[in-house]
């Protein structure tokens, strides 16, 4: 039986890349449990340019789009400066930002996922690994795929200072698309998640779930470690995943990170929520109904030199993005697929 999969990029050394995927139709089920088939075939590349420069998290300039729905339209500013629906470019500040909005998410709020590639990659190659564009169209989500600086492969997120640019693209989006601000979720891979484990910890106020993959403290990227004076102000249900054979981002940081958040959280014994060929999945849940789940695999990537489990399981990956180094899907047959998993697991854990 296939369950969810993950997906990453890279973490300290390398990155990950990933094609770009399609938007689909359709409906989802949620639950953080639910099981999955895997990456669906389809979709298309955002097409559309943003031209202007960043400013300000809240949209000034009313937008000349309608919306069909029950929606105002929505209202555009000097980066989001196009509000129909599809697959669009929006350039803010020093960063191009991946966007996908669903016709349905102009009639009624929809959520929000932010999907962070890692080091050497791009959206397009974070796209071909979790699948989230199309994955979150189905159940109602607009989803964003942020550009790291320079081109791949010499992308990298600047800890502490790319991460404000990040969250203030994202509450752009949320005021200009009326997004339900019980349902905005981020996810990453490799540095990207890292970037994850410290959103959570400067804006647990804004999010309702996190998913970090591949990614946790080993003294060199900056971090949250959930020890004392470097916690979230406020619980956040926390999905985890760590590849058990890792070689960029070692396995042994992972039950660390794990203990810590339940420690600081306050959390009940070890639940088993799934497990199969290749992959465990557990539950820690405190008497408030916080939750932090823990995903370990054992696959490993095509190039285990390199990589060895720093992967995404579920990934069709091709690796042939312009400037991808390797593809960083797990070599198949894996029985988890990243990007359902963290779309299931954010259906079921909205804010509140």
């Amino acid at each position: 039986m296939r369950i969810l999969g993950l997906h990453g990029c890279l973490l300290v050394t390398l990155g990950c890349s990933t094609p770009p995927a399609d938007e689909g139709d359709g409906s989802g089920t949620t639950g953080s449990t639910g099981s999955a088939t895997g990456p669906t075939e389809g979709g298309s590349e955002p097409t559309g340019d943003g031209s202007s420069e960043g400013g300000s998290t809240t949209a000034t300039t009313a937008g000349s789009d309608s919306s069909g729905g029950g929606l105002p339209p929505p209202v555009l500013d000097e980066c989001i400066d196009d509000g129909s629906a599809g697959g669009h470019v929006y350039s803010c500040g020093a960063f191009d930002f991946d966007v996908t909005i669903p016709e349905s998410c102009l009639d009624e709020p929809c959520g929000l996922i932010v999907d962070v590639h890692g080091f050497t990659m791009s959206g397009a190659m974070q796209e071909a690994n979790t699948h989230l564009r199309q994955l979150g169209a189905a159940r109602g989500y607009i989803v964003i795929q942020p550009n790291a600086n320079p081109a791949p492969p010499a992308s990298s997120w600047n800890p502490g200072v790319d991460d404000d640019a990040v969250v203030d693209f994202m509450l752009r989006v949320a005021d200009a698309f009326h997004v339900d601000r019980d349902r905005l979720h981020l996810t990453g891979f490799s540095q990207g998640g890292y970037m994850s484990w410290r959103v959570v910890c400067e804006h647990a106020d804004l999010l309702a779930s996190v998913a970090p993959a591949a990614a946790c403290g080993d003294g060199v990227i900056a971090d949250c470690d959930f020890g004392p004076g470097n916690q979230p102000s406020e619980p956040v249900d926390i999905l985890f995943m760590h590849g058990t054979q890792d070689v960029l981002v070692p396995y042994p940081c992972a039950p660390v990170r794990r203990d810590a958040v339940v420690a600081a959280y306050g959390l009940g014994p070890e639940q088993v929520v799934a497990e199969g060929d290749g992959y465990r999945w557990t539950r820690h849940e405190g008497d408030d109904g916080t939750v932090m789940e823990f995903i370990t695999h054992e696959y490993s990537a095509a190039n285990t030199v390199v990589l060895g489990g720093h992967c995404f399981p579920g990934s069709d990956d091709p690796g042939d993005q312009p400037g991808q180094l390797m593809s960083y899907a797990c070599v198949e047959p894996t029985e988890l697929f990243w990007g359902e998993a963290v779309l299931d697991f954010f259906d079921a854990h909205p804010r509140g």
